[in-house]
This record gives C-alpha cells, sequence and structure tokens, in this order.
C-alpha cells in the first residue's frame, strides 16, 4: 500500500467516523440530568437492582416448578442386549448360542395425597416471589434517598458557587470604588489594602465552591454509575421552600403511613407467613402418602418363538397400583423439623417488631431532623434579610465616605456568613422534608 491510498483510507475513516460521533458528543453534551432522570437512570441501570431483579426471576422459575410438583411424571426406557451362552441339551452343556434380546418400558406416577405440602409449598413459593419483589423495592428506595441527597448536595454547591459569583463582583467594584477614593485623599493606602485583600480572598473562595461543585457532581455522576468517558451536565432548577414544604404532618400521621406504606413492613410480615407455611409442610411428616403408578413394558428375544412385533404385541405387560406409604418411626426427623419451624416462627415474630421499632426510631428521627431544619430554615432566612440591609447600608455609607473599610468588611462578613447559613439550611430543610414524605409513601420530586 503506498502512501497516497494510506492518506485516502485515513480521510475516509475520519471523516465518516465524524458524521456519528459529534452528534453524539453534542447530543450527551446537551443532555441535562434532572433529579427525575437521575433516579429512573439508577432504577434501571444500578448493579444492585439489577441484581434483586434476577433474584425476582429466580423466585418465579421455582414457584413454576412448585406448581409442576402437582403433575405426574412420566418415563420410557429401552434396553438392547447381546447374550452368549452355552445350549444345554439332555444335561449337557453344547454349542454357543448368541442371541439378542429388547426391552421396552412405560412408567408414570402421581402423587394423590402427601399431607398438602405441595400445596403448601406453593404458598411459600408465591410468598418468596412477592419477598424478591419487595427485596427490589427496598434497594430502590436506597438509591432513591442516595441519588436524591447527592442530587441536592450539586444544587447546594451550585448555589454556593452563584452567590460567590456575585460577591466577587461586588468586591471588585469596592476595590475600584475605594481607588477612586485613595486617588481623591479620601481612603488610604491601608484602606486600599485591605480592599484588594478582601477581593483576593472572594477569589480564592470562588475557586474552592467552583471545585466543590465539581467533586459534587463527580460524586453524582459515580454513584449513577456512568462511565468516565460519557459527558454529565447536570440541571439547576430553582429550588424553593414552598408552603408544603414547611409544613409537616404529625407525628402519629407520619408514623401509621410509614407502617402502612414501608416494603421493609410488608417483607417482615411475609417471612413470619413463609415459616408459618413451612411449620405446616413440616408437619406433613407426619401423614401417610398415596401416589399412584402405572407402567407399560414388552420385550423381545431372538430366542423366543415368534416375530418382533408378535413378541412386543403378545408378550406387554400393563400395570396399574396406588401404594400407600404410613410413616410410622423417621429417627426423629419429622418431630425436630416441625419444632425447628416452630422457633423460626418465634424468630420470625421477633424480626418483625425489631423492624417495626427501627422503623419507628427512623421516621422519628427524620420527622425531629425536618422540624429541625424548617425552623433552622425559618430563623436563617431572618438572619439574611437584616444582614442584607445591612450590608447594602453600609456600602452606601462606604461610598459617601461615611464609615471606613473596616465596618464595611465588618458587615460584608455578616452578610457572607448569613448567606452561607441561608443556603445550607434552605437544602437542608428540603432534603429533610423529602425524605420524610418518602418514609411517608410519597414520590420524590423537586
Amino acid at each position: 500500500m503506498n502512501l497516497k491510498t494510506l492518506l485516502i483510507r485515513t480521510i475516509l475513516v475520519v471523516g465518516t467516523t465524524s458524521l456519528f460521533y459529534p452528534a453524539f458528543s453534542q447530543e450527551n453534551t446537551a443532555t441535562e440530568w434532572d433529579l427525575n432522570k437521575c433516579i429512573n437512570y439508577a432504577l434501571e441501570h444500578n448493579i444492585q437492582v439489577n441484581s434483586k431483579k434476577l433474584d425476582v426471576e429466580t423466585q418465579k422459575v421455582n414457584l413454576n416448578q412448585s406448581k409442576s410438583d402437582r403433575l405426574p411424571n412420566v418415563s420410557a426406557s429401552v434396553s438392547e442386549n447381546f447374550n452368549n451362552s452355552k445350549k444345554i441339551t439332555n444335561n449337557t452343556y453344547g454349542a454357543w448360542d448368541p442371541n439378542t434380546s429388547t426391552a421396552f418400558s412405560v412408567s408414570s406416577s402421581l402423587t394423590l395425597f402427601e399431607g398438602n405440602s405441595i400445596t403448601n409449598g406453593i404458598k411459600k413459593s408465591m410468598l418468596n416471589l412477592d419477598m424478591a419483589n419487595l427485596d427490589v423495592e427496598i434497594t430502590q428506595n436506597s438509591i432513591i434517598l442516595s441519588i436524591t441527597q447527592a442530587y441536592l448536595n450539586v444544587l447546594y454547591a451550585k448555589e454556593t458557587v452563584d452567590y460567590t459569583n456575585e460577591m466577587v463582583a461586588a468586591s471588585e467594584k469596592e476595590v475600584e470604588r475605594t481607588r477612586e477614593l485613595y486617588k481623591a485623599g479620601s481612603a488610604s493606602k491601608l484602606d486600599l489594602v485591605q480592599m484588594e485583600s478582601q477581593f483576593s480572598s472572594d477569589k480564592y473562595s470562588l475557586v474552592l465552591a467552583e471545585n466543590e461543585l465539581n467533586s459534587k457532581t463527580t460524586d453524582l455522576k459515580q454513584l449513577l454509575e456512568i462511565p468516565v468517558v460519557d459527558t454529565f451536565k447536570v440541571s439547576f432548577p430553582e429550588v424553593t421552600l414552598t408552603e408544603s414544604l414547611t409544613m409537616l404532618p404529625s407525628k402519629t400521621d407520619a408514623y401509621n403511613m410509614a407502617l402502612s406504606t414501608r416494603p421493609e413492613i410488608k417483607s417482615s410480615q411475609l417471612s413470619k407467613n413463609i415459616a408459618e407455611l413451612n411449620l405446616k409442610i413440616a408437619k406433613a411428616g407426619y401423614y401417610p402418602s398415596l401416589t399412584m403408578s402405572a407402567g407399560l413394558s414388552a420385550n423381545y428375544s431372538s430366542n423366543s418363538i415368534g416375530s418382533f412385533s408378535n413378541q412386543i404385541s403378545d408378550g406387554q405387560i400393563q400395570r396399574l397400583g396406588v401404594a400407600l406409604n404410613i410413616p410410622i418411626f423417621s429417627k426423629n426427623t419429622n418431630r425436630n423439623s416441625v419444632q425447628l419451624s416452630k422457633i423460626s416462627i418465634s424468630q420470625a415474630e421477633l424480626s418483625q417488631q425489631e423492624t417495626e421499632k427501627n422503623l419507628l426510631q427512623t421516621v422519628e428521627t427524620v420527622y425531629l431532623n425536618a422540624d429541625a431544619s424548617v425552623s433552622r430554615y425559618n430563623s436563617a432566612t431572618e438572619q439574611l434579610k437584616s444582614a442584607t440591609e445591612s450590608y447594602n447600608l453600609s456600602e452606601e455609607q462606604f461610598n459617601l465616605g461615611m464609615i471606613n473599610v473596616v465596618e464595611l468588611l465588618k458587615a460584608k462578613t455578616s452578610y457572607l456568613n448569613a448567606k452561607s447559613e441561608f443556603i445550607q439550611s434552605k437544602y437542608a430543610a428540603i432534603l429533610n422534608k423529602k425524605i420524610l414524605d418518602f418514609y411517608m409513601g410519597k414520590t420524590i420530586t423537586l
């Protein structure tokens, strides 16, 4: 291949690739991830969730097998044998006499009664399937809460960047104003240096805020298990604390809703039901079992009289029978199985009580956090209002030469602290209220 041919092929490959990848890249870049998209993506691609879904498929197969235990089994066999033996004539062994024989058989059996162990086994498999579905829901709930917290962390970091940008712009104007006052003799060199130092500090704070935004965005991307090479852009909706978010239900309503909707409670109840079915299955070992069987067999031998078809037709054996198996002594296996099943029921009851207790404790903590964060937000709102008015007034007074740089910076520091506290309390209140709603069975949305 000469250089010219290689160059032409390279241009074709690059040109063809550029028809697809830029479009994909632009589409991926233009796509912004809101909370709803993040949650849906995680529920579809998360490894833990998908693993739990496979457990559901496994339980479906087990249920199908349990139902199939009611059906009769059918088997068939064919055997071909070659025999070589000496003939006996007048009590004397004669020459070798090779022969062949063929045997056919078909058999079937059906369990008529077994102490309802098959029926209870089917019920148990159905409950296991329900539990597997609940495990999927429990895992999804955990993922949803993690995604929500990570997403709100990104929004919080973005709002911090925005207000830090505003402070940098305000600091730049203050430096320019101080420089003008210094040239006019209304401000000292120290005032100008202090203002420039504050400007540098604000720019450094902006760098830290941007780094924090990048870090939180990366955390969200990794939690979603998005490939490293894929572009990831977060949507930043305007999030405010509405009246519905600041209004809390009664603690009793929160408890009752959680107990009636949470999959953990339903799963613990199913565990108890399965343990009770295991007890019934264990007790079935005390009962006799009744089985019906049927069979058909035929043989052919080259030494017998008759053709192959005649031997098969005339020599067939038909069999139909019923067998009753009565357990008399099983080395205490049935007795011990029953005792172990009773212990399992007691353990399931204790586990159910513990699950309810843990849920109520969690809901109580979430409720108290939501109540405290709403109160904190209300206080931070008042504090920010006062600090903003004080800072605006101080700026006006500084521009008129009524206060010095130190007083202005003091008012600005108070404003920055109040603004930071306001943003923190805002997102803490939103997160805790969303978590409380989620435990009460409500869908998380922004």
